[in-house]
């Protein structure tokens, strides 16, 4: 039909798509880098939620609380708050303007967080976790109970990695057979039962003789 108009899709002055389809969007360049890989799972779970907290022109007004973040994924605030320091950590996050409560006047306020992702205040997008590198000799071993990423350091000789602490584990030496001490005696020696029965109750005597005196 000739006077029916093509639909497409509705864009404002700057581009921007037009309508209520609001996405979080993750690019592949940033799910390849350093800095994301070594994200816990929390901590990437907190990174969608800020996001989504975007619209395109709020970047560094962006209020999300310690308690509100804990509420939206379902965990503790201890828990939220030390996913907020591991995406500052990495880069992802920096804080405009710290929270904090006035005694005085009652009033308190949400820290406001900066993607660096996105460009804020007529400046472009810094990237800090595009630069962020692990430490050298180590890799990121799985997140604990507490959410702490548990750093394993590499034995450059073996590739083995050892705890945190840089303590091993103490080997317990098992127990060996009392015919295991026959195994290393000269060939052609041979020992009966009844000597090897003797020569183990000798320390035994000795001892009791000693305590008898």
């Amino acid at each position: 039909m000739a006077g029916k108009r093509k639909r497409g899709r509705r864009v404002d002055a700057k581009g921007r798509s037009i309508g209520d389809g609001r996405h979080v969007r993750l690019y592949r360049w940033e799910l390849e880098s350093p800095a994301y890989r070594s994200l816990s799972v929390g901590a990437r779970a907190l990174l969608v939620e800020l996001k989504s907290l975007y619209n395109g022109d709020n970047n560094g007004a962006l209020f999300l609380s310690v308690r509100r973040a804990a509420a939206r994924m379902n965990c503790s605030k201890t828990f939220a708050a030390k996913m907020f320091a591991e995406l500052q950590d990495r880069g992802f996050i920096r804080p405009k303007q710290l929270g904090g409560f006035n005694v005085k006047s009652g009033d308190g306020r949400a820290t406001t967080w900066i993607l660096t992702e996105y460009a804020h205040a007529g400046a472009l997008a810094t990237k800090d976790f595009m630069r962020w590198r692990p430490p050298e000799n180590s890799e990121r071993g799985p997140c604990d109970r507490t959410g702490r990423p548990t750093t394993r350091t590499l034995d450059e000789e073996t590739d083995e990695t050892v705890p945190p602490s840089g303590r091993l584990e103490p080997k317990i030496a098992s127990s060996r057979s009392h015919h295991a001490d026959t195994d290393n005696l000269p060939s052609g020696v041979k020992i009966t039962t009844s000597e090897a029965r003797e020569s183990r109750a000798e320390p035994c005597v000795a001892q009791r003789e000693a305590n008898a005196r």
